[in-house]
């Protein structure tokens, strides 16, 4: 494992240290709070997903510097959802706060039923009585197993209700981007998918069959470039909606994604148009501004 980090330490270290900047920006924000004080539940919320994403982000990017890429990735799948729906608070902060009032409920209706499935470990536990009428609404909007997300909203509704909050067309698209094809990626790592599992088997022309165990440097450089993207514009969320200035300077060191990319000295004085190396299909004038 010690060789394995620092042979991708050599090979990725410039990537690994961007989020860590990034990391360390975000913690220091929670340790010395420069921004305006929490004015209602849904602003709570906001900072609770922040707080949780935070910790989910640090841990995808410590995974990947040990050469477990694909299952940074698989965090990376929670991160965007956190994300996408840290902005949908901001956006429908009402709404958000009815949600979350609902869903505590269902859970606990959930739960009532497990329980009530397994009487023999508890026995003196007075199971609580539900409104048949509140349960029926309830299992509609998450399912009668609670399948459904906490807001009610499936992942597509939520990404397009919150595009705006990316102002331009090109971010936008790099949004869509990232739903379309990096969180399908990581949906399909993460879950039993012919995908999924063929990144860690290969059958020979034999029919020999040999698995893939270990770190690696397969999918790192996704992994991470996810990783960053995601969180930051997480952060960049809650920097806006609870007004806290960014200097330029704190802009171009900790949120430029520059070392994500490779140009020669040719392409930059091209102006930047050759495809993003990050894979989103953009040029890398548009997708990054640099």
């Amino acid at each position: 494992m010690n060789d394995a980090e620092k042979a991708i330490r050599e090979e990725f270290g410039p990537r690994i240290e961007a989020c860590e900047r990034l990391y360390e920006y975000a913690k220091e924000l929670t340790l010395s709070w420069p921004g305006r004080l929490i004015e209602n539940t849904a602003e709570g919320l906001i900072l609770t997903l922040f707080a949780r994403s935070l910790d989910t982000f640090m841990a995808a990017v410590r995974l990947a510097s040990l050469g477990y890429g694909a299952q940074a990735a698989m965090l990376n799948r929670s991160l965007f959802e956190d994300m996408i729906d840290v902005h949908w608070i901001a956006t429908e902060p009402e709404a958000a706060e009815q949600r979350y009032r609902d869903h505590h409920q269902h859970g606990r209706m959930l739960l009532a039923d497990a329980v009530a499935r397994h009487p023999e470990h508890y026995e003196e536990v007075e199971l609580p009585e539900f409104d048949p009428s509140e349960r029926k609404q309830l299992d509609c909007l998450y399912g009668k197993w609670g399948s459904k997300s906490w807001s009610g909203l499936n992942l597509h509704d939520r990404v397009r209700g919150v595009e705006h909050h990316w102002k331009d067309e090109a971010s936008q698209q790099t949004l869509h981007f990232f739903h379309d094809i990096a969180h399908r990626e990581n949906n399909q790592t993460l879950h039993v998918s012919s995908a999924g599992l063929n990144a860690n088997a290969e059958v020979s022309d034999s029919g020999s069959l040999t698995v893939r165990i270990g770190p690696r440097p397969d999918m790192l450089d996704r992994a991470l470039f996810g990783s960053f993207w995601i969180f930051d514009n997480t952060i960049g969320l809650v920097l806006d909606h609870f007004e806290i200035e960014l200097d330029e300077k704190t802009r171009r060191q900790i949120f430029s994604a520059k070392d994500f990319v490779s140009l020669t000295e040719e392409q930059m004085q091209a102006g930047r148009n050759d495809p993003c190396p990050c894979g989103s299909g953009l040029k890398f004038k548009r997708c990054h501004g640099e």
